[in-house]
């Protein structure tokens, strides 16, 4: 099943993007399945990101250099897809727009697809108090994490925000991650469900299901999550498949 079809994408949605493990493929593997359905697509983010992927996109616009909406109107008509950030923050790292800025442009694609927080390229996070930063019009908030932290230990190079992952989980650094302990992590009543709002679909994305000898994990971890989120979905970006697990 296409990444779109199990998170039951719509037209006119504007998706915000969060958490740790494949958060930007994602970005991009959904971008490219709702431009092939013939939809107008906007990429941007709120927070900063790479400069390596943004090829992938087609134009790219920044809006520190004057009012890009009627261009972006243009490339979006002609290309099906395009890139929207605020600036260069350096040779490597670009700044995104504002959550309001997101709203007033969204209105000129078909869906909207904002990379809303950062996670260092790890598998695991909850959010700082200042994460994800959502635009005010979202209408589905999907959360990634990555099944590769299964198994290994809580530590920097699978966490982010390991400090406050423990206090979630109630583990220690030594301990070895359990499905339980994403549960707990991506439930934690302070972290990502503290963000919902009313009348915004909630999604987990389970990414890197294909690391995975078996489907039993990603499944007791969906059953844990079923509420507070109203779907779970398990897959891999990179491959763009994926399948509702509950």
């Amino acid at each position: 099943m296409l990444i779109r079809e199990a998170l039951r994408l719509r037209r006119g949605d504007v998706v915000a993007l969060a958490g740790a493990g494949g958060k930007t493929s994602l970005l991009y593997r959904l971008s490219a399945e709702a431009r092939d359905a013939g939809w107008r697509v906007l990429v941007t983010s709120t927070t900063h990101m790479g400069l390596s992927p943004i090829e992938r996109t087609g134009p790219v616009f920044f809006d520190d250099k004057g009012d890009v909406a009627g261009p972006l109107a243009r490339a979006l008509e002609q290309e099906g897809r395009a890139l929207v950030l605020g600036g260069r923050v350096r040779t490597d790292k670009l700044e995104g727009v504002s959550a309001s800025r997101v709203a007033a442009l969204s209105g000129l694609a078909d869906v909207t697809l904002v990379e809303a927080d950062g996670a260092r390229q790890r598998s695991l996070k909850t959010p700082a108090p200042h994460e994800p930063v959502i635009p005010d019009n979202a209408t589905l908030l999907v959360v990634v994490s990555a099944l590769d932290a299964l198994g290994q230990r809580f530590d920097g190079d699978r966490v982010h925000r390991l400090e406050r992952v423990l206090a979630a989980t109630g583990r220690q650094a030594s301990d070895v991650v359990r499905p339980e302990d994403v549960v707990r992590t991506l439930a934690d009543p302070d972290g990502y469900p503290a963000r919902f709002r009313r009348g915004m679909r909630t999604a987990v994305f389970l990414n890197k299901l294909e690391e995975q000898p078996s489907d039993r994990d990603a499944e007791a971890v969906a059953r844990g999550l079923r509420p507070p989120y109203d779907l779970v979905v398990a897959g891999s970006a990179r491959a763009g498949e994926a399948k509702p697990l509950a």
